[in-house]
């Protein structure tokens, strides 16, 4: 995909280290110093001009875009940017939000938020409610993928995969997709065997967080 990204700071760099080499990434900026480091840093296109102008987004190549990603720290300019990506008929137009009044004026627009407030909270929440558990990602259906760790002396470590999953409060809603050792990371296969410091990855509902987190600290 052919993504554009309005702004050069902490959250679109870690875009454009996440994103390039799979995708076509042109990031805008006003700062020169920010650009070049940028460019210095990564393969991205590196446009040094005010994001919120038409000609910044016409040197990025806006009507190629398949997604434009607004994450100035102004909403006001970040609904320029949206509004602008909008006009050129962008598919996808992300923005970062700083204060939830501006909510319902980027959904007029038809602009999708995301606000760090409410991923730090959540983020936060997750740490304290399942102090045994890391979550890695979200998925669609309100599914996550999470990651547990078979701690020193638990009563796991000798385990089977099988015979882990066989036990009586191992919630069945969840899959163990794999498992990383120090020394590599294996398919979860039934006949593998746990031990201390192994981490596992599992998907399963988010609801059900809860009984997975109870397991393994009563492992």
């Amino acid at each position: 995909m052919y993504v554009v990204i309005a702004g050069i700071n902490t959250l679109s760099k870690r875009l454009v280290e996440r994103l390039e080499g799979r995708h076509d990434i042109v990031a805008i900026d006003a700062d020169e110093d920010k650009c070049e480091r940028l460019y210095s840093s990564s393969g991205a296109t590196v446009i040094n001009k005010a994001p919120t102008t038409l000609s910044a987004l016409e040197d990025a190549g806006i009507t190629q875009a398949d997604v434009l990603i607004s994450t100035l720290k102004d909403d006001n300019q970040n609904m320029v940017v949206c509004s602008l990506g909008k006009k050129y008929g962008v598919p996808k137009v992300v923005s970062k939000l700083e204060d939830e009044e501006y909510f319902e004026a980027f959904q007029i627009i038809g602009a999708e938020t995301i606000g760090d407030t409410d991923i730090l909270l959540s983020e936060f929440l997750s740490s304290v409610e399942h102090p045994y558990l890391v979550k890695l990602a979200n998925l669609s259906n309100d599914r996550e993928i999470l990651k547990a760790s078979i701690r020193e002396d638990s009563s796991l470590a000798g385990s089977t995969v099988k015979e882990m999953k066989s036990m009586k409060h191992f919630p069945v809603d969840f899959q163990l997709t794999s498992i990383v050792k120090p020394e590599d990371t294996l398919k979860a296969q039934q006949d593998i065997e746990l031990e201390e410091e192994d981490q596992l990855v599992l998907i399963g509902p988010e609801d059900k967080k809860e009984k997975l987190d109870k397991f393994f600290q009563d492992q």
